[in-house]
């Protein structure tokens, strides 16, 4: 019996269009909703970040949200909790961490109802340090769901997955995603490598993806992922399902990383270098206004402008910002991570939030101007070389 752990990550960025959040509405969001509708024995585990769910609600998608919770009312789907606007939480402080999750928790509590009880987390990009995964678990989560290179810092090391998992000197759960499946169209993958070569012994595949691979990457992924379903030798459990039959627990120190992260990058200390690389100049002028914008909203929560300041700060902090400016090119996976208008306006975003406060000198503002004027420089001086 094989039992498939599918989890999925609903995410657009917060400063999306209406006609892509629609878009993609149609070619995913939409067909999920049928699919579970359609097949009462599917089981799956879902991320909607909250700025998603709260986009879908803003262009009249209340009723799709209301269907997702439907489905996990009647046991089909496991909600997971996240950060509500997608930042790469080990690079936050520490009351930015608190605020997003609590943020996040409280507009999807209100868009699905009640039956939105997360028990896990998921860190954005499963970006991972110790110091997040305890903030994480004083907020009451059981689990969270890292990649497998999380586990020793290798992407060779089998993972028992019989085995419960549990941070050492903090008692939260961790799931290993297996990477080679999930950086695949994962029915696909399951029906070509795994069918036929079923073991006598239980065999558990977790796998973990942007939700959007289905639908917006892939087109053809239904007829796949039903051919599966109708199989008698494949059951699909969400994570707490899994969770519940594991027994035997064994504790464990992962790595800092994300789930691109390479194990020569964490030879080299650096897990989350497609946000933060130190020889990527337009990286590094982003960080200097966002960690400056940080400083200046959350400083001031008394300023008249203070909630306008926080909406322009929190899309500015979209780990989307950063990754558009990685230029990684990650051949024949996906295309190569540069799209500048995406990076400035993010880096807008971020300047807006300081532009929004009313109680900042001129002295900082004109520092912030000159930080983004440097930024959309070297973004459109690199684009045109």
């Amino acid at each position: 019996m094989i039992n498939w752990i599918n989890f999925l990550h609903f995410y657009q960025p917060p400063n999306s269009s209406v006609q892509e959040v629609q878009k993609i509405t149609t070619e995913c969001y939409q067909p999920w909703a049928d699919f579970l509708d359609c097949r009462r024995d599917l089981h799956v585990t879902i991320n909607f970040t909250a700025c998603l769910a709260q986009a879908l609600a803003q262009i009249g998608q209340q009723k799709l949200l209301n269907r997702f919770a439907k489905a996990a009312a009647r046991g089909q789907i496991e909600f997971f909790d996240s950060a509500a606007f997608h930042p790469i939480l080990p690079l936050m402080p520490k009351d930015e961490i608190n605020r997003q999750i609590c943020i996040n928790r409280d507009i999807n509590q209100k868009l699905f109802g009640h039956a939105y009880q997360p028990q896990g987390f998921y860190l954005p990009e499963m970006a991972y340090d110790y110091g997040t995964a305890q903030i994480i678990k004083k907020h009451g989560y059981q689990y969270i769901i890292l990649d497998q290179i999380a586990f020793d810092g290798t992407l060779s090391t089998k993972i028992d997955g019989q085995l419960k998992y549990k941070i050492k000197n903090i008692g939260l759960g961790v799931i290993f995603r297996q990477r080679a499946m999930s950086r695949s169209l994962v029915p696909q993958t399951i029906e070509q490598q795994i069918i036929g070569k079923e073991k006598n012994e239980e065999q558990n595949l977790i796998t973990a993806t942007d939700g959007e691979l289905y639908g917006h990457h892939y087109l053809d992924w239904l007829p796949i992922y039903e051919r599966l379903l109708a199989r008698k030798s494949i059951r699909t459990m969400t994570i707490a399902e899994y969770w519940q039959k594991l027994s035997a627990e064994k504790t464990v120190a992962p790595k800092k990383c994300s789930w691109e992260s390479t194990q020569a990058e964490l030879k080299k200390g650096q897990p989350y270098i497609l946000w933060q690389n130190p020889k990527n100049k337009i990286q590094k002028y982003l960080w200097q206004l966002t960690y400056l914008a940080l400083d200046l909203v959350n400083g001031r929560p008394n300023d008249s402008n203070h909630y306008a300041a926080r909406l322009h700060l929190e899309r500015g902090l979209a780990s989307c910002t950063f990754w558009w400016a990685s230029k990684k090119d990650f051949q024949l996976f996906s295309a190569i991570a540069w799209h500048p208008e995406m990076v400035e306006k993010g880096a807008r975003d971020l300047l807006n939030a300081i532009r929004s406060l009313e109680k900042v000198s001129k002295a900082e503002k004109i520092k912030a101007e000159k930080k983004f004027t440097k930024i959309r420089e070297l973004i459109w001086t690199t684009h045109w070389q």
